[in-house]
């Protein structure tokens, strides 16, 4: 049989009448949809199925990584070309191919995931070539995967396997699925899986295949459901989707289960918190990845690091360096202190050692890259100097001005302040434009971002220096401009600041912890403060200029707890009990406390603590600390655990919409002064003013 040549596909058929499906290299993209490949790809199958003399068919993934891009995704919904009649008659359309009679496989040559995964579920056998991992990541940004993967899954890996796997995001090796049943073969390579899949379909007439058939609900589904519920609150679009899905396709037959997923899939691409999470979580993380700052910098290349303090944050530091196969010199006032910080680089290995993630030889040559010591000299040559000390300013000038004349001629300065400003800290040197802020956060080896802060003299090779390194270590950089507490922190004190205010208003501590959850923060504020301790955020409030009122009463509260020994978590004591046997924790009912008359509603506390940030926020965007809005959304979901539903807080701002934000948060302002509305504020909201159309800032650029 002779086939015309086809814009997207190669066509191949050879003497036994087995015929190969290829997704052409040079395909034409240019005004084509998904939707418009897969269509192509469904309707073109059917018709080499149709051919008498064809004995089999054999195909690769339809789609490539360009194809499946979120914001071309996203950008054909806005277009409304993702009708779920089309997906709906796709799908069923691909999901007949079994009554033909004739064997397929899909031989999956290169990493699958999503829809190119989905596709590859239609056939009757799987071959993977070596180290291809599949999996459902958009699952983390609030989306499923349709094209009937609810069906699909299911009927190979039943109704709990197939939830883990749509909801998990978790990509999974080509073993691991041959031990699920996702796939039937691992091949040796690329051309030998097509041999493979040739031989399979010449051994194999349709009779001897087992048809799937819907699966009954599978032990620990409900069990599973629920943990997974409880993980994301319900807020997550996609996640709903698959746990209604699965639990409804049993009642129903093929072509219901089949409309029933393309109307869900089609509800959920068009809801809005996907697209927020996508724009944030991929597309601006991988902005931030490939700064154009950097571009400039050429082939510069960090050899040695010296960390001033061998605490929690230094020693995390230090690992990060390590790995990423710098030379440290880790520095503490004595050796002992040093080896300390040196002995948690050793832990975090022998975990991995442990769990087969690395070898024996890895981790030795990981623990060698560390150079405990005491003795400043031993940073001479530095790059990069980061300071890691306690946040104190005048022992940060100390250390500062000790380590300099070690610097590297072209050497440049860090400190992992949390909240002091860079200017000030720069003034302990004699080249202010070399200094910078890199705030790392706790643990540092499991948060990925670095806040890099420019003083008022930071110059421009300084920070591509720093964002440099940043990305060398494996973090995701934003950056942001001088000022107390900068960004992360100074959002996260007003989130803290909040939750006080509430509870000495007589709202009880229980619900504030319990509405911060269902709002989607990573962890309640009142846990919060108890694991920074109460001592250091009082620390942190002695740093701040001048404090307004309620900044004072929650200072005089927590001044209070301190005095009657309740200082946080490694006291036992805070704003809960903890009990040390049984590594619990209950929530303490304060006596002293007023009890709240009318309690409010759920929705009222869980807006007040999103507000607050996201108020404050705009503040920093209009004060110049933040450039643009999509750092200040990164910053707040990766630094400080704001509701990544949301998309951050500008996000947040956008699905409230500015005028209601601006009106909830003006029948607020009885409360404090962190409620405040700037002015400008005002006026965008009565200009309806969006901070993102699309993946799109409307945030003016600051010119160079």
């Amino acid at each position: 049989m002779n086939y015309q040549v086809h814009p997207f596909f190669h066509i191949e058929q050879d003497n036994q009448h087995i015929v190969t499906i290829k997704p052409l290299a040079d395909a034409a993209t240019e005004g084509s949809t998904i939707l418009d490949y897969i269509q192509e790809f469904v309707g073109l199958v059917t018709r080499v199925l149709n051919e008498k003399e064809v004995r089999g068919l054999l195909y690769t993934c339809p789609l490539n990584n360009k194809q499946t891009d979120y914001a071309a995704l996203f950008d054909q919904v806005s277009k409304d070309q993702f009708h779920p009649e089309i997906i709906q008659k796709i799908t069923w359309q691909a999901l007949q191919w079994k009554n033909f009679g004739k064997p397929i496989v899909s031989v999956l040559d290169r990493n699958c995931t999503g829809i190119g995964l989905a596709t590859m579920l239609w056939s009757d056998y799987r071959i993977a070539s070596p180290q291809v991992k599949l999996g459902f990541p958009e699952s983390k940004f609030g989306l499923f995967t349709g094209f009937a993967t609810t069906i699909t899954l299911t009927q190979l890996v039943g109704s709990t396997v197939a939830l883990n796997l749509l909801t998990q995001a978790k990509l999974i090796s080509n073993q691991e699925a041959l031990e699920l049943g996702i796939i039937n073969e691992i091949s040796t390579d690329t051309e030998q899986s097509l041999v493979q899949a040739k031989s399979w379909i010449l051994e194999n007439s349709k009779a001897n295949i087992l048809n799937s058939t819907p699966t009954a609900m599978a032990a620990g589904f409900e069990e599973a459901c629920t943990a997974i519920l409880k993980k994301t609150r319900g807020l997550l679009p996609g996640t709903n989707a698959v746990i209604h899905l699965l639990k409804t396709n049993p009642l129903l037959s093929s072509t219901e289960a089949v409309a029933a997923e393309s109307k869900q899939y089609h509800k959920v691409l068009n809801s809005p918190e996907p697209l927020h999470m996508v724009r944030t979580l991929y597309e601006g993380i991988l902005q931030a990845q490939q700064s154009d700052r950097i571009k400039s910098l050429g082939n510069y290349t960090i050899k040695k690091i010296g960390i001033l303090g061998a605490g929690m944050m230094g020693s995390g530091i230090a690992y990060e360096a390590a790995r990423a196969g710098i030379a440290v010199v880790l520095k503490d006032i004595n050796r002992a202190q040093a080896e300390q910080g040196k002995t948690y680089s050793a832990k975090l290995c022998a975990k991995l050692l442990a769990q087969g993630q690395i070898t024996d030889s890895q981790q030795q040559t990981l623990l060698g890259h560390i150079q405990p010591t005491d003795q400043v000299a031993d940073l001479v040559d530095a790059d990069l100097i980061i300071e890691a000390v306690f946040e104190d300013q005048e022992l940060k000038a100390e250390v500062t001005r000790q380590s300099l004349p070690y610097l590297a001629e072209n050497g440049f300065f860090a400190s992992n302040t949390t909240s002091l400003p860079i200017s000030a800290l720069a003034a302990a040197t004699h080249r202010p434009e070399r200094f910078i802020g890199m705030h790392f956060f706790s643990p540092v080896d499991r948060m990925p971002l670095v806040e890099i802060i420019c003083g008022r003299q930071t110059d421009q090779v300084t920070l591509q220096k720093a964002l440099t390194t940043a990305l060398r270590l494996g973090k995701i950089p934003i950056v942001v401009h001088d000022g107390p507490g900068f960004f992360t922190s100074r959002i996260f004190f007003n989130y803290l600041l909040e939750a006080l205010t509430m509870l000495l208003e007589g709202i009880p501590a229980n619900r504030i912890e319990e509405e911060a959850v269902q709002a989607g923060f990573a962890a309640g504020p009142l846990a919060v403060l108890d694991e920074i301790s109460l001592e250091l955020m009082l620390h942190v409030y002695d740093q701040f200029p001048t404090l307004h009122h309620s900044q004072r009463r929650a200072y005089a509260h927590l001044s209070k707890m301190v005095k009657n020994g309740r200082k946080g978590r490694k006291s036992g004591y805070g704003f809960y009990d903890y009990d040390p046997a049984s590594r619990t924790k209950t929530i303490w009912q304060n006596p002293a406390l007023p009890l709240s008359g009318e309690s409010p509603s759920s929705e009222t506390i869980q807006k007040r603590l999103l507000h607050v940030m996201a108020l404050d926020s705009y503040r920093c965007l209009e004060e110049g600390i933040l450039e643009q809005p999509i750092d200040g959304d990164i910053g707040s979901i990766l630094g400080v655990g704001y509701a990544a539903h949301t998309g951050g807080v500008f996000g947040h701002i956008d699905l409230t919409t500015l005028p209601v934000f601006v009106q909830e948060c003006q029948s607020f302002l009885k409360l404090g002064e962190q409620w405040e509305i700037p002015p400008s504020l005002i006026a965008r909201a009565q200009e309806n003013f969006k901070f993102y159309t699309g993946f799109r800032s409307n945030w003016p650029k600051k010119e160079s």
